[in-house]
């Protein structure tokens, strides 16, 4: 289930962590959950046992990381988190991380160039480095434009839980998570224990839209444990004819495609984790960069390999040591066509291969300093690195010189940055209200240095629980950024947030949050000229609250969510609707879900619909006679699925089958670019037959 202040019985393996969890928790701050509530399976609590649960102790049945180095329940985090579990994603028949995120309130996706798709939230873009994506604590924006694209491109079935910080994250995290933090975290070998393979497919009306497949394996061999995953697929990104910007017919079945390939291993032994992974994302487009046309669709293509290193090394009873390194070499946004470099094509101009990589080192310190204050202290140093191809065009180089009238001379085929950056987190837990407090302070070698401060209070009261945030956050220009414009400078974001829940009954939580965030020289992405660039804007921003209900009985769930946001003093022209204020291009102001799960005769077998309204939403609609920009409005949309899951498939354990269908009611949703770049909407699929089938063989 996607809520902000809810508790789950749907993972027997999730709830005993869980309360192991919250048991250790309570000890150390003074809360706790009845002793004999831990003997047993939460599975097996009956409603009258879960009827004498506090507000407070239901809320501390689950616990997170996201946002503290220290295990905590919601109540205490220092932010706006949603928790989304293993169980609630394969019920759901979802296709891919998309289908996820699509339930979180606030969150919304949109095209960017290339054919591209990523994601906003809070009515703001935040795809190109203000939304920041962690796989398993590692990151996965790529580091030349900080760009984390979707689409059919990750193993859902590898996933056990994913943590997300609804709001401002880079006071703990650094300078990607500006605006949000999704922490993906996969299987353990514990919670796999054996072998599974699992495949998907997809109908579309022009035809098979997808087929993945997954072969995963988890064991525990005495103190090591393993895990390791391969995951490979094909899909069509829609069976829908899209308009390139002259408004010629494109269609996309089969020619705009997405072919992932990921591969992840990882080992763990006492206090030392290893992890691998390799992604690789290729896709077919028909566009690039605006009217930017060809006769056939180009590879577009995006290649990470990351490897992970960390030891906690205990010191004493409460304190933990943590040295930590990371590698990470990415080849993103690969558009190498010899198209790209024919005086006669229309891709020409459109090269683009540079390989960046990252090595990181980092120190962390956390742990109990005195009776009810918890305390983090972290350095962290990276140095980055970025090579261009030997055909890259000279406007394409780094450290660019020019003459007075504008003209490349000459550049570089490498450059390199630096950072270094460090951060203090406090949690102090007493009767009066829970304090957490720190700051971050970041100098990138390119740009000036940024610090920010952060303060949440959080409390309880008998069945209501508030939490009142305040925090600076930033985002740092990357490497592209500055190649197109050295003189570019951090961003600053603001952002102000209140958040109340109110326990309804044993079964039933409500939980509202108002918010205000603003952002201050906003990097946007421009052209002048006709030529690419980046500006500092003064600032945009948004307000607005979210609102969640959540019940859960013996015969399935229901989640309900509503989201509101208001851009508030816009100064980007890129982004503004014209005549509309209150809107930027791409978002939909309103934004309602719904999902829920439904038991069939027995737990085995559900029913599990799902609903999202999004209203009206503004994007480019080519140019008029003159050859200016025009755009338009696109109506309102409701996107409705449905899902049927088995589980113990014809009594065979570790059988699980499902098939659904995703855009019952033939909505057709478009992803629409938020800023101005001229390209039209990116159709998404249409409607789709989905089927899964999964096969878990235990290793004893």
């Amino acid at each position: 289930m996607i809520f902000m202040l809810h508790f789950s019985l749907s993972c027997s393996v999730c709830w005993r962590f869980a309360l192991v969890c919250c048991l250790v928790l309570g000890s150390l701050l003074g809360e706790g959950i009845a002793p004999a509530l831990y003997a047993q399976d939460a599975e097996e609590l009956s409603m009258q046992e879960l009827d004498k649960l506090s507000f407070d102790q239901l809320l501390d049945l689950d616990v997170l990381q996201v946002a503290s180095r220290k295990p905590l329940a919601k109540k205490d985090i220092p932010g706006t988190v949603t928790l989304i579990k293993r169980d609630e994603i394969v019920r759901s028949g979802a296709r891919d991380l998309i289908d996820v995120l699509r339930l979180v309130p606030g969150f919304e996706f949109g095209q960017d160039v290339n054919g591209a798709t990523g994601m906003g939230t809070r009515g703001l873009w935040g795809f190109e480095g203000k939304i920041l994506f962690l796989l398993d604590g590692i990151q996965l924006n790529e580091i030349l434009y900080a760009n984390a694209p979707l689409g059919n491109n990750f193993p859902l079935d590898i996933i056990e839980r994913i943590e997300i910080i609804r709001g401002p994250g880079s006071s703990f995290y650094g300078g990607y998570a500006e605006l949000a933090v999704i922490n993906i975290i996969t299987r353990k070998a514990e919670d796999m224990d054996g072998l599974m393979l699992s495949g998907f497919g997809g109908v579309m009306q022009g035809g098979l839209g997808r087929t993945n497949g997954t072969l995963a394996f988890g064991k525990k061999f005495g103190d090591v444990s393993v895990s390791a995953s391969a995951f490979i697929g094909q899909a069509s990104r829609s069976d829908r004819t899209m308009l390139s910007a002259d408004s010629m017919p494109l269609p996309m079945f089969g020619r705009q495609t997405l072919l992932p390939l990921n591969l992840n291993v990882g080992i763990t032994w006492q206090g030392l984790k290893l992890r691998a992974f390799y992604d690789r994302y290729h896709s077919t487009t028909w566009t690039g960069y605006g009217t930017t046309i060809g006769d056939k669709p180009v590879n577009n293509n995006f290649t990470s390999l990351g490897i992970d290193a960390q030891y906690d090394i205990r010191l004493t009873e409460t304190l933990v040591l943590t040295p930590r390194l990371s590698y990470l070499q990415q080849t993103p946004w690969q558009f190498n066509d010899p198209a790209t470099l024919d005086d006669n094509s229309p891709w020409v101009g459109a090269f683009f291969d540079k390989t960046a990589t990252r090595a990181l080192g980092s120190l962390t310190l956390s742990g109990d300093i005195v009776k009810n204050l918890f305390m983090t202290v972290g350095v962290e140093g990276f140095l980055d690195n970025a090579v261009a191809a030997p055909r890259t065009p000279l406007g394409g180089l780094f450290q660019r010189v020019f003459d007075n009238q504008g003209m490349v001379l000459r550049g570089s085929n490498t450059v390199s940055y630096n950072n270094i950056g460090g951060y203090v987190q406090g949690l102090w837990t007493n009767p009066i209200v829970n304090v957490n407090a720190g700051i971050r302070v970041d100098k990138y070698s390119a740009v000036p240095l940024a610090a920010v401060p952060w303060i949440g209070l959080t409390k309880v009261l008998g069945d209501f629980n508030a939490k009142l945030l305040f925090g600076q956050n930033f985002r740092a220009p990357t490497i592209e950024n500055i190649r197109i414009n050295a003189g570019v400078r951090p961003e600053i974001t603001t952002a102000l947030e209140l958040q109340l829940g109110y326990q309804l009954s044993y079964n039933q939580i409500l939980s509202a949050n108002l918010f205000t965030v603003s952002i201050a020289n906003p990097i946007v992405f421009t052209t002048v000229n006709g030529q690419e660039s980046y500006f500092n804007y003064p600032r945009t921003g948004s307000t607005g609250f979210e609102v969640e209900y959540s019940v859960k009985d013996f015969w399935g769930f229901v989640n309900v969510n509503y989201s509101f946001a208001r851009i508030s003093d816009n100064q980007v022209p890129e982004y503004a609707v014209q005549g509309r204020d209150d809107i930027l291009l791409g978002f939909a102001q309103h934004k309602a879900t719904v999902n829920a799960g439904f038991r069939l005769f027995n737990d085995n077998l559900s029913l599990n619909p799902s609903g999202i309204f999004l209203s009206e939403r503004f994007g480019y609609a080519g140019t008029d006679a003159n050859g200016n920009a025009t755009y338009r409005r696109y109506d309102a949309k409701v996107l409705l699925n449905a899902f049927v899951q088995w589980r113990e498939a014809f009594s065979v354990q570790g059988l699980e089958l499902g098939v659904g269908m995703y855009d019952i009611l033939g909505a057709n949703y478009d992803f629409i670019q938020p800023y101005n770049a001229g390209n039209q909407v990116l159709p998404g699929p249409g409607r789709e037959i989905v089927f899964r089938a999964a096969y878990k063989l235990s290793w004893n």
